[in-house]
């Protein structure tokens, strides 16, 4: 998910969990922690081009992140409070004041309230890699123990309706915040909902692949691998990329469309030396485990040798469907000797970014009309 969203999943599991405790500060404290796993980019700096395909949803969003990590820092926030809550104490000394200020509700500093701080982060934290896995992007859940990329392909990495209802509850917890209990009622009662429709997603994806395997099934495709993701912003319009022996159809598909699917088809290139000398670089190992083995091959002629690209087929754009959001490229002389460094390059689509989205939206609800994919058979 993206980052935005994780930070309200945060503040709504310290609304829930902790907020009668810690009151409004569970909630930004929880956004905090929520955001925190996303810090990992930063290992990109100084690490080259590739960088952000290794390092990030690393080691920060395996699953013992959160519970060992998030006690540490919990407990360095309540210490900050408690340093805090003594010099008051010291002042109030020193000041001769009488025992009324004893009916205050309870200072963050409070030592009763060091596991309640623990407990947020250690919530917070371990929640992010549990949605994150949810999207297509690949999650090392045993990192650094493992480096196998886990993925559900449930919802797209942006997702109004699941954001919408996190948003909800902060807000109607803003508003209720005379209630604690209500507060809390809410948020629990939008986790449980959240939760559902990342189930929700995760049962539309399967639908999808039934679905697209029985129409190929019925068209004669037997022999043929079909794998299905979301797309952005909302559940239902899903990306399918069918490999058949060289073969590679890449369609959309929504329940809403009676047609079925929308496919574009395209040939993976022969064999190639140019394509063996990029594969067998480290750049290409890291690319291709990055994108789960979702790739597509293409060599270009150039005037005294070749390009050659690797494409990452899970996202791509509208009418484009053997190119992927984003690849690697690599120039070879006439012999397939690689020239110069591997490049990451990132592909743009013909229309504009408002167009793209809104052609999106309409082909989620059937319209399949400015996609650029064929609606035929």
């Amino acid at each position: 998910m993206d980052t935005a969203t994780q930070a309200l999943l945060g503040a709504v599991v310290g609304q829930a969990c902790f907020s009668h405790k810690l009151g409004r500060r569970a909630v930004a404290w929880g956004a905090v922690g929520g955001l925190l796993p996303d810090l990992d980019v930063l290992a990109v700096l100084g690490q080259g081009p590739l960088g952000e395909f290794v390092h990030h949803r690393g080691f920060t969003h395996a699953l013992w992140f959160g519970p060992l990590v998030g006690p540490l820092l919990g407990a360095s926030v309540w210490r900050y409070h408690a340093r805090r809550l003594a010099k008051a104490r010291a002042r109030a000394a020193g000041a001769e004041r009488g025992p009324s200020a004893c009916a205050a509700p309870p200072h963050p500093g409070d030592p009763l309230l060091r596991t309640a701080w623990m407990g947020l982060f250690a919530l917070a934290l371990f929640t992010h890699p549990l949605i994150d896995v949810f999207t297509s992007y690949g999650t090392q859940l045993f990192a650094p123990f493992s480096n196998q990329r886990y993925a559900l392909h449930a919802v797209g990495i942006i997702d109004v309706t699941y954001s919408g209802i996190l948003v909800a509850a902060l807000a109607l917890g803003r508003a209720l915040r005379g209630n604690a209990a209500a507060v809390r009622r809410v948020a629990w009662a939008a986790l449980a909902l959240s939760w559902a429709y990342l189930g929700y997603g995760l049962w539309l994806n399967e639908r999808a692949r039934d679905a697209v395997t029985a129409r190929l099934a019925a068209d004669g495709v037997s022999e043929a691998r079909v794998q299905v993701y979301p797309t952005l912003l909302q559940p239902y319009l899903r990306r399918i990329v069918v490999r058949s022996g060289d073969e590679v159809w890449v369609g959309l598909y929504t329940p809403w469309r009676e047609g079925g699917p929308a496919w574009q088809r395209f040939r993976q290139s022969a064999s190639h030396p140019s394509i063996d000398a990029l594969m067998r670089t480290r750049e290409a190992a890291i690319f291709v485990w990055f994108a789960m083995g979702e790739v597509a091959t293409r060599v270009r002629p150039l005037p005294d040798g070749y390009a050659v690209e690797i494409d990452d087929l899970r996202y791509g754009h509208l009418g484009l469907p053997e190119r992927g959001l984003w690849g690697i490229r690599g120039i070879t002389d006439r012999s397939g000797s690689l020239r110069g460094p591997i490049e990451i390059v990132t592909h743009r689509g013909s229309a504009r970014l408002g167009e793209t989205f809104g052609a999106l939206w309409r082909a989620a609800w059937g319209d399949f009309s400015g996609s650029g994919f064929d609606t035929g058979h």
